[in-house]
């Protein structure tokens, strides 16, 4: 679906020059701008050749505005794991097909929903629609940053995301420690450098996660 230009100008600053993600002007668009979310988000569903970058931070980091957001996930989320492990991959993707219709930016669901159409032979297209969302999210996500510090992370709504980074993207094998940096609401993973990724700190800003379970917490 083709986007006006009057929408492209007025909402083009959910990016800022900086790279930095405008998580109050998103809030505006998903809570005020209903009509035009809900347009990005059927060219994301879509998988319109046409998508840009900030079209999947708007989708990705506007749904923990949704009440559909967990957070760290929900029972479903909790079941696919298992599923995983035990490598049942029927019901991997009956169930990451479920999540999808309520959260389809979680990259769990999209990579096991991948993982198990490819098993299960399914049609192409399908297994294509789900690969496309999937890398097109990781590949915003490490667009908008670099993981190399706190003012410049990979900003991810679930813990579990930093995972598809580390493993998906940096190819990390060796993970040395885990912390948490509160004055930057950063996680931090130390790990052995890979070809992809030189540091040994790899920053993952989860505020809106931690927003999400604060306001859980009241």
């Amino acid at each position: 679906m083709k986007k006006l230009m009057t929408f492209v100008a007025l909402f083009a600053t959910i990016i800022t020059a900086s790279a930095q993600v405008d998580y109050n002007n998103i809030k505006e668009i998903v809570e005020n701008e209903k009509e035009y979310y809900n347009d990005i988000l059927r060219i994301y569903q879509n998988d319109d050749p046409m998508i840009r970058v900030d079209d999947y931070a708007l989708v990705y980091y506007g749904h923990t505005f949704t009440p559909q957001y967990k957070g760290a996930g929900d029972e479903n989320e909790e079941a696919l794991k298992n599923y995983a492990a035990s490598g049942d991959m029927l019901k991997q993707y009956e169930t990451a097909k479920k999540i999808l219709e309520y959260n389809p930016v979680s990259l769990n669901a999209l990579f096991y929903a991948w993982r198990a159409a490819d098993h299960l032979i399914k049609p192409e297209e399908e297994t294509q629609s789900y690969i496309k969302k999937y890398l097109g999210l990781l590949n915003m996500i490490t667009t908008l940053g670099n993981g190399k510090s706190s003012n410049t992370p990979y900003r991810v709504i679930t813990p579990d995301d930093q995972d598809h980074i580390l493993y998906g993207v940096l190819d990390v094998n060796e993970i040395t420690s885990r912390e948490f940096e509160k004055a930057s609401l950063c996680n931090i993973v130390t790990i052995e450098p890979t070809t992809k990724f030189q540091s040994r700190k790899v920053f993952f800003d989860i505020s809106r996660y931690l927003s999400h379970t604060a306001k859980e917490n009241k």
